[in-house]
């Protein structure tokens, strides 16, 4: 119990008798007749204002222990109606809290939402209060205020120095889900990458990213790279796709790296695909060979910073960070870039892989200009800070 069943008060003569009967049976443990012997206490005629709560007092701990929740809830509710104004919140908090109990037993959503504001306004300071409360909004269906609730959660959470929940993060991107409240729920889905990761939180991450409307198709080898990081580059035709990506927008060493890491792994070379995959192999070998080749010349004779940059995507996709991070470095120094932001991106991804994680965030809090580029440049800023 919350509050006390012993009496505070005088109970007149005429309702004393009743009054102690009830009180001597609840102390007896037989609620059910204390609540009969307390109604007929509060039915004597002539019960002033300062005898009827004491006697509401032993009905509503009668009517919780019988488990009479709906009684409880009426007999709560007229005691703290009937207070004389300025009755002060430390009076009022534990009743609510015992209303607030019943109401949830009986699952009058409505009722504990009516009395948790009035609670929360009072100051009080249950910490289970807020739980219950949400998950009321959750049944009720307003969404809206599940997601008001569960950011003042997050501020006085945060303001306490205690973690943000995963479950209240969870609560919050389902009710962003249900109102369609996409950059809500996409801004939640970072808070879960950033205090949760996981691989499946990833995997929606990137997933949702290639499906934005304003996705910008030049990044599609971008989506496979950070898939792969995270460890979500799976199923067989995710490896070709990466690869036939990587080829086609001049990077044959990427392609061929993955490409072997899929042979290696039993992904590709399966005997129904086997002659496609291995067409694919030698066609990316051929195409390494001829850039290897021309990569010598293509060095001496850059003069311009989106060659440099070319040639930073080249040493890139070799994994020659080094040399990468040399040649983004003179590219974004000299200035002109025709994609400034992807460059930007990739730099700090080579920052990254250098071990200089704080340059790297720096870079990628540069990016600006296109919104996936952004985007990307956000999830490996959240992959860096765990790994």
């Amino acid at each position: 119990m919350v509050f006390s069943a012993n009496a505070q008060g005088v109970v007149q003569p005429e309702a004393a008798k009743s009054f102690q009967a009830a009180q001597d049976a609840l102390n007896a443990g037989q609620a059910e007749n204390a609540i009969a012997l307390a109604q007929q206490a509060l039915s004597t005629p002539g019960i002033t204002a300062s005898e009827r709560p004491v006697i509401q007092r032993t009905l509503a701990i009668a009517a919780l222990q019988a488990k009479k929740f709906p009684l409880a809830i009426l007999t709560l509710e007229a005691m703290l109606q009937e207070m004389p104004e300025g009755t002060p919140a430390a009076q009022k908090i534990p009743l609510i809290e015992a209303l607030l109990s019943a109401s949830d037993q009986a699952q009058d959503l409505s009722k504990l939402v009516t009395w948790a504001r009035i609670y929360f306004k009072l100051e009080g300071g249950n910490p289970s209060i807020r739980p219950v409360f949400i998950q009321s909004l959750v049944k009720l269906n307003r969404h809206e205020e599940v997601i008001q609730e569960v950011k003042e959660k997050i501020r006085l959470d945060e303001a306490s120095k205690v973690k943000i929940s995963q479950n209240d993060l969870r609560i919050m991107a389902l009710s962003q889900r249900q109102i369609k409240d996409e950059a809500g729920y996409n801004s939640t889905l970072k808070m879960l990458l950033q205090n949760y990761p996981s691989k499946a939180y990833w995997a929606e991450a990137i997933a949702r990213l290639g499906r934005q409307a304003n996705f910008n198709l030049r990044f599609e080898l971008d989506l496979y790279r950070i898939l792969e990081v995270t460890g979500n580059l799976e199923d067989t035709s995710e490896y070709v796709d990466m690869a036939s990506l990587a080829l086609n927008v001049g990077l044959p060493a990427e392609a061929a790296r993955v490409v072997e890491l899929a042979f290696a792994s039993g992904k590709m070379g399966q005997v129904s695909a086997a002659a496609n995959h291995q067409k694919l192999r030698q066609q990316i070998q051929v195409r390494l060979a001829e850039d290897d080749k021309a990569l010598p010349g293509l060095e001496k004779s850059a003069k311009d910073a989106n060659t440099l940059a070319s040639l930073a995507e080249v040493y890139t996709s070799k994994q020659n960070w080094s040399q990468a991070n040399a040649f983004f470095g003179r590219a974004l120094a000299m200035g002109g870039l025709r994609r400034e932001a992807e460059t930007r991106l990739h730099a700090g991804i080579v920052l990254f892989r250098l071990g200089q994680k704080a340059e790297a965030a720096k870079m990628w809090d540069s990016v600006q200009g296109d919104a996936t580029a952004v985007e990307f440049a956000q999830l490996w800023k959240i992959w860096q800070a765990q790994n």
